[in-house]
């Protein structure tokens, strides 16, 4: 088994410098969070009544941030939708986001084009590709960001570009309200915590190893669950779960029961950020837990700012699915499935 805490061995195992892009999470945030105050948005985009954002995979997790962190203040309705199809409501009145880490995800760019062909309100962020080309030809605004501090070109290692691209989009469109104090210091943070973050993922990876984490957050980590859900079947190439409370506690808990030989490891995500009725929750959740024999572990954040927390445990979720991965024997970088999946997909019937 590989040793986790001996870089020259996981260097090994990681040909793709996986590694490398997790440890440059914070040169994402800063050089994106730069990026999206340069960019101009004509006033017609900042008074709309909703947003549609327009996303897959990795290219989605700037959405679950931002929905679970500016849960209470964003000013405008926010659907993020994964589909090749428009919602029915979306009209002059909406804007439309095209959110494309590679630029090339089929499902968002069919989206885009419906919204051109409806003469909808557009703007964008991504890397390059198709989207770059719809961008330039249709002149849509965009936060268009080299990828330079992400060597493994994975999506979802890109976190720091989709999380602090989308926050800092919205924050430029007057949507929420952002301050570059706020979001210097949660860099510093993650950035000061990373040994104790890489630390804890090691502790954790090696405890959930083997099981079926279900990953469990609230308010303004929610996101963050849903992120770490996706991390774990891709880089680990391990089935995981994840649950928002306090919706879980009205179907979930009653779902431990059986089968007896499940092989269950729950992953709480604390904060002392959580409002008091959610700590009360968090807490009883852990006790019915173990009331039905299911085992549990827990990270919680070291810093105590919400934008700090959320950077924190995107840190840690990238860790802990790499070291999952290690775990494993799996090469964290390659998803041979998803890109079978797709090449299938390509082919005309």
């Amino acid at each position: 088994m590989v040793d986790l805490r001996d870089l020259e061995e996981i260097k090994k195992h990681d040909p793709n410098n996986v590694y490398e892009s997790l440890d440059m999470l914070p040169d994402q945030c800063v050089d994106i969070w730069e990026l999206s105050k340069k960019v101009v948005f004509l006033e017609n985009l900042k008074n709309v009544k909703n947003i549609v954002l327009c996303a897959m995979g990795g290219s989605m997790y700037g959405a679950y941030v931002l929905r679970a962190l500016y849960h209470d203040s964003l000013k405008v309705p926010l659907v993020s939708l994964g589909d090749y199809r428009l919602p029915g409501f979306a009209d002059q009145n909406t804007l439309v986001i095209l959110s494309s880490y590679s630029g090339d995800t089929e499902e968002p760019l069919n989206c885009v084009r419906t919204a051109l062909e409806k003469k909808l309100l557009l703007v964008a962020l991504t890397n390059g590709g198709k989207a770059l080309d719809i961008v330039r030809q249709n002149n849509i605004p965009a936060i268009v960001f080299d990828q330079k501090y992400n060597p493994s070109q994975q999506p979802r290692f890109g976190t720091g570009y989709m999380a602090l691209g989308t926050i800092g989009m919205f924050n430029n469109l007057g949507y929420i309200s952002v301050s570059d104090d706020e979001v210097s210091q949660a860099i510093l943070t993650i950035r000061k915590n990373e040994d104790q973050i890489k630390g804890r993922s090691i502790e954790l990876a090696q405890k959930i190893h083997n099981s079926i984490p279900v990953i469990i957050a609230a308010e303004h980590l929610n996101g963050n669950a849903h992120i770490i859900r996706n991390q774990i079947n891709e880089t680990a190439k391990s089935f995981s779960a994840y649950s928002e409370l306090p919706e879980l506690n009205h179907h979930l808990m009653e779902g431990l029961k059986n089968p007896q030989d499940k092989k269950l490891k729950v992953l709480f995500i604390g904060s002392d950020l959580y409002s008091y009725k959610l700590r009360r929750r968090y807490e009883l959740t852990k006790g019915v837990i173990e009331k039905n024999d299911v085992s549990w572990v827990e990270f919680k954040p070291f810093s105590n700012g919400k934008l700090s927390q959320v950077l924190e445990v995107l840190s840690f979720g990238g860790y802990l699915s790499f070291y999952l991965a290690m775990l494993y024997g799996q090469d964290p970088s390659v998803i041979p499935w998803v890109d079978y999946f797709k090449k299938q997909l390509s082919r005309k019937s």
